[in-house]
């Protein structure tokens, strides 16, 4: 009777592991909201451009 084999054991490669542990991580700091920055540059070109009329 043939024998099973044995699983084995894989190990995540080095580089998956380093963006896997950032992901994780709770930086310091405020939080920002997802469309802060949306609005941010919506301003910044309305400001630019209205510079550039006057």
């Amino acid at each position: 009777m043939p024998k099973a084999k044995k699983k084995e054991r894989s190990f995540m490669p080095m580089s998956v592991a380093g963006i896997l542990t950032f992901s994780t991580d709770e930086a310091g700091g405020f939080k920002v909201p997802k469309w802060f920055p949306i609005l941010l540059s919506i301003a910044t070109g309305v400001a630019v451009i209205a510079l550039n009329l006057m």
